[in-house]
């Protein structure tokens, strides 16, 4: 358990860093989220090529469903996210983000069957209150900040769609998930970037290419 706790960590510790780096791209958050996709679906592609060239085409094909509507839900709430870090700070936003495994938690009973404890629902009341402590809402907030909320919140209902969702793939490893779902997150996102957003990385400086690149491929 050390081992694979660890590696959670590690996760969080990159998580944890996204707004930063998604600050300084100058893009919309559409554009981000559908090259984020592309890149780091083909960056998978190739690590998952080069370390065992046998991908099971069955398991995709049995899981498909589940892994495209992973995807799609995973691409808006990257939008949502992004755009939560544009409106209002890192922090609010992430933790804002932060409730979608409450979201799982309250509707395991119903979805997946699972059953829902006593230490489940308060720790679950608990982290919303915390949540809603840390944010501090008494002070009032700007149009920015609550829009800002606003979006975070979306972006946890979809990061929980796509937690529920992920439950119902089987026999696929995490890295021939993350690639099929990297994919059609891309896919489901290119018409919504014609329709909604213009798209140019011709006045993108380096360090705005540099972080695009990081949340492409580290994060």
């Amino acid at each position: 358990m050390r081992k694979e706790k660890i590696k959670l960590i590690i996760a969080m510790l990159i998580f944890g860093s996204l707004g930063l780096f998604v600050r300084n791209i100058d893009l919309p958050s559409g554009v981000i989220a559908c090259a984020r996709g592309f890149i780091g679906g083909t960056v998978l592609l190739v690590a998952r090529l080069i370390k065992d060239r046998k991908i099971d085409k069955a398991l995709i094909r049995k899981n498909i469903i589940q892994l495209v509507l992973a995807g799609a839900a995973m691409g808006f709430n990257w939008i949502f996210l992004f755009e939560a870090y544009r409106y209002t700070t890192i922090s609010v936003a992430t933790l804002c983000y932060y409730i979608a495994p409450m979201i799982v938690i309250l509707l395991s009973p119903l979805i997946l069957k699972e059953r829902l404890t006593a230490v489940k629902v308060i720790c679950a009341v608990a982290a919303l209150v915390g949540m809603v402590l840390l944010l501090d809402l008494r002070s009032g907030m700007q149009s920015a900040q609550a829009m800002g909320i606003l979006y975070g919140l979306l972006a946890a209902i979809l990061y929980a769609t796509v937690m529920l969702l992920n439950k119902f793939v089987k026999g696929l490893s995490g890295i021939d998930s993350s690639i099929i779902q990297l994919f059609a997150a891309a896919i489901v996102l290119v018409p919504y970037i014609f329709i909604r957003e213009a798209v140019s990385f011709g006045h993108m400086n380096t360090s705005s290419l540099l972080s695009l690149l990081i949340v492409c491929v580290v994060h």
